[in-house]
């Protein structure tokens, strides 16, 4: 069953990067011209390739960024409107005012006291993370209703540049030494997740990687199981490098779900590869990210 028309998307190590300067200080104003430069890319094609990969503009990804580091702010601190709106980007109080207000629908003012409450945009841990889609690409994904699964698990813990997995190569002599144990007969290898990570940048984000098979059988390989549970899933593919699909997780977890009426239900969400190479042409469909929706939003 097709959620919407299915299209190839294809996410390149190069937007990752334009996303990690983004990242790494959200107050400054980047010249997007700078960041296609930056990117080796015309500044169309990189306008155009940054849409595909995140569901955002490359303006609308960097506000949307800011905004939810001013409404932490607000929520933790009591530091000054006027200081937070400095620290996120915004030249003045009336200038954060007004971009907050239009994307929340509530003053900074009215936030401070009050809260979102039931009305937090986000998907938690991050409740204030509310992406400004861009409407140009299309996004789609399968709905299918998948058996329950075995996940055999090593833990690897630490989000860095927006990426699970930070030793990717202690993670890829892992998966070498599962494969010389099991083979790759009846199982397809992958990593899940209780939740999201709770910022770009997280030390605590842990994702859960190895081998999912039918039943839950002896390997020496790791002692831990974990059971996903059967259900629907909205299945997002992801094209080229295995190194940006933290690309297709947003895309599809931050903007997908909403865009396509879809309502997440409380349980592990994964990811299947489908090849062994990290790099590979962003033409080539690498692995499907799965996440778990509730019947009822299907129309």
């Amino acid at each position: 069953m097709n959620a919407r028309r299915k299209g190839s998307t294809s996410s390149s190590p190069n937007i990752a990067r334009a996303c990690t300067v983004i990242e790494r200080d959200l107050a400054v104003n980047h010249r997007i011209a700078d960041l296609a430069r930056d990117s080796g890319m015309a500044l169309h094609h990189f306008q155009r390739r940054f849409a595909a990969a995140t569901g955002e503009t490359v303006a609308g990804y960097a506000r949307s960024r800011r905004l939810e580091q001013a409404a932490i702010a607000l929520s933790e601190t009591d530091a000054r409107i006027l200081d937070i709106a400095l620290d996120c980007g915004f030249e003045t109080h009336p200038a954060l005012t007004r971009a907050f207000t239009a994307h929340f629908g509530i003053s900074p003012r009215k936030f401070r006291d009050q809260g979102l409450g039931a009305e937090a945009p986000g998907v938690p841990p991050r409740p204030f993370l509310k992406p400004i889609e861009t409407r140009s690409p299309d996004i789609a994904c399968d709905l299918a209703e998948l058996p329950a699964q075995w996940l055999c698990w090593r833990p690897a813990t630490g989000m860095v540049d927006g990426r699970f997995f930070p030793d990717m190569a202690e993670t890829e002599d892992a998966f070498g030494n599962l494969v010389q144990q099991i083979g790759t007969r009846d199982i397809c290898f992958a990593a899940a997740y209780e939740q999201g990570p709770a910022a770009f940048e997280d030390a605590g984000a842990t994702a859960h990687f190895g081998a999912m098979l039918d039943q839950k059988t002896p390997i020496a390989w790791s002692q831990n199981w974990t059971r996903l549970d059967a259900g629907l899933f909205a299945i997002f593919p992801h094209y080229g490098p295995l190194t940006a699909l933290h690309l297709t997780w947003h895309r599809a977890a931050r903007v997908g779900l909403s865009r396509l009426n879809l309502k997440l239900r409380s349980t592990w969400m994964y990811e299947v590869y489908l090849t062994s190479q990290l790099n590979a042409s962003r033409h080539q469909l690498t692995a499907l990210v799965h996440l778990p929706v509730e019947k009822s939003t299907i129309g």
